[in-house]
């Protein structure tokens, strides 16, 4: 439940992303291929990233399910929507969550994304916990057509001890099989992986076999 707007553009929360060292690879992010990639380790501040995770929503009533020929999943709750222009804060989540919501809305995320990525990117358009579960997969896709509003997503994880070689990180591929994965990631403890969005861009996720629990966040930009 949303309460009243809490827009305070005076709070600096640029503390809470390790921005020195995301920097510090831009040139891999640009020279990439077949599209432009990142993946981050340490994404967050140690203390920050622990009282994320704590909080990190339950599953309830509120999420939506997704069950459809391409994918299966229990998808989607939005901390911040499409047509969320300023911010106002929700009761539903923990001050922290609340706390990065507001970061992401801010000029100052959304620079730092653009001068890592070199994209002119003009806003965070939505996020979205996303958590999957045994039996939950997502087969390779790229998203939208050339007109697409999301140039540039971010998948921010929440998951402890994943173990190497397990399915559940979000992977990339050169095509729509995938024999074609050229990265998939295994620390999902305090990770990012970015992908500029491309009708090259395909990505999805392995059928999940174990009973885990994968806790993420979906942010994307608009340009």
């Amino acid at each position: 439940m949303k309460s009243q707007n809490q827009n305070n553009t005076n709070n600096d929360y640029s503390s809470i992303i390790n921005w020195k060292s995301l920097h510090a690879k831009s040139d891999e992010f640009n020279n990439s291929t077949p599209f432009r990639y990142g993946y981050i380790e340490n994404f967050f501040d140690s203390d920050f990233y622990e009282k994320l995770y704590d909080t990190y929503p339950k599953v309830d009533s509120d999420w939506y399910s997704s069950d459809q020929m391409y994918r299966k999943s229990m998808t989607s709750l939005v901390l911040k929507s499409d047509e969320e222009t300023e911010f106002s804060h929700d009761d539903m989540f923990s001050k922290e969550w609340n706390e990065f919501k507001q970061y992401i809305m801010s000029d100052d995320f959304v620079k730092n994304m653009a001068d890592y990525t070199n994209m002119p990117l003009k806003k965070t358009l939505h996020a979205i916990f996303i958590v999957l579960n045994r039996g939950d997969f997502l087969l390779p896709h790229v998203d939208g057509d050339g007109n697409y509003r999301q140039k540039l997503d971010l998948m921010l994880y929440f998951s402890k001890d994943w173990k190497k070689g397990d399915p559940g990180g979000t992977y990339l591929a050169s095509g729509e099989d995938e024999s074609t994965i050229f990265l998939e990631p295994y620390n999902l403890d305090n990770s990012m992986v970015c992908f500029e969005q491309t009708l090259a861009s395909y990505h999805g996720v392995r059928n999940i076999t174990k009973k885990v629990v994968r806790q993420a966040l979906a942010v994307a930009f608009t340009i």
